[in-house]
């Protein structure tokens, strides 16, 4: 395979090694190794064989740990709602919501098996608080057929929820600032809140969990009021390639924000 870097961009150079070769930070580098070398940004083409064996690696467990919460009660909203069952995703930050008008143990269970289990697959551990509406005998049989675990914050892990704790605090200041006296409206403005708390960064990833989940940003309106680049240059064949160069540096992305979500965790651990 012969690559020349002097006519070729960095996602396409991407683009062509990836056919043969794959490994964590492949992208990083590759890209490393081409800066860095003069032959390379003079006149020589990429070497075909690395310099080290690459390592094979497991396949990550998407979606493995979401903590669950309860938030109300709010002003009665459509459909007599007046509760919030989130499910938030430990490392990417995705949240699911569900408007309740009774948070029994029957709405709760099938909030879990419809926005957890079917739309991402079977996690492996379920954080909650030790309320009934999570902790009785058929969410437990349910758990336990599908090898779920199931950890409650208090006593035992009282510093477990505290991301959902977070999410939950982003979210109800996000409901009260767009509900500015309208606030029988929640149900009506859930979707869009949702969608700005999706494509924004979080601080302890710095990317957005829209990007996290799927892989790419999404277009967002400001897009299409200002035409992005994105939105300007698009075309069907080049997009799609870029969505499979987007997806296989979806785990490269992932390990960089799993690394900025250690060093989060370390600088507030100072404090």
């Amino acid at each position: 395979m012969k690559v020349s870097v002097e006519t070729i961009q960095e996602p396409e150079l991407w683009h062509t090694t990836r056919v043969w070769y794959f490994g964590p930070s492949m992208l990083k580098d590759v890209t490393n190794y081409v800066r860095t070398c003069d032959k390379c940004q003079r006149f020589a083409n990429v070497p075909r064989q690395p310099p080290e064996n690459l390592t094979p690696i497991t396949t990550p467990w998407p979606f493995a740990q979401w903590g669950l919460d309860i938030m109300g009660p709010f002003l009665i909203g459509a459909k007599q709602a007046k509760f919030l069952v989130a499910a938030i995703v430990y490392f990417t930050k995705w949240v699911e919501v569900e408007p309740l008008a009774t948070i029994t143990e029957k709405n709760v269970g099938n909030f879990v098996w419809k926005a957890v289990i079917c739309r991402f697959g079977i996690p492996m551990v379920l954080i909650s608080n030790n309320g009934k509406q999570f902790d009785n005998q058929p969410f437990r049989e349910i758990c336990s057929q599908l090898n779920i675990r199931n950890h409650f914050s208090l006593p035992r892990y009282p510093q477990a929820n505290e991301q959902v704790e977070v999410t939950n605090r982003t979210l109800l200041k996000m409901i009260k600032t767009r509900l500015e006296g309208a606030k029988g409206l929640w149900v009506e403005k859930l979707p869009s809140i949702l969608w700005v708390y999706r494509t924004t960064a979080r601080t302890p990833t710095r990317e957005t969990p829209f990007k996290l989940t799927f892989g790419t940003e999404a277009v967002i309106p400001m897009e299409i009021g200002m035409t992005s680049f994105k939105t300007a240059h698009y075309e069907e064949e080049k997009n799609e390639d870029l969505l499979h160069i987007n997806l296989d540096l979806l785990d490269e992305a992932r390990e960089k924000a799993a690394q900025r979500v250690k060093s989060y965790q370390r600088k507030m651990a100072q404090y």
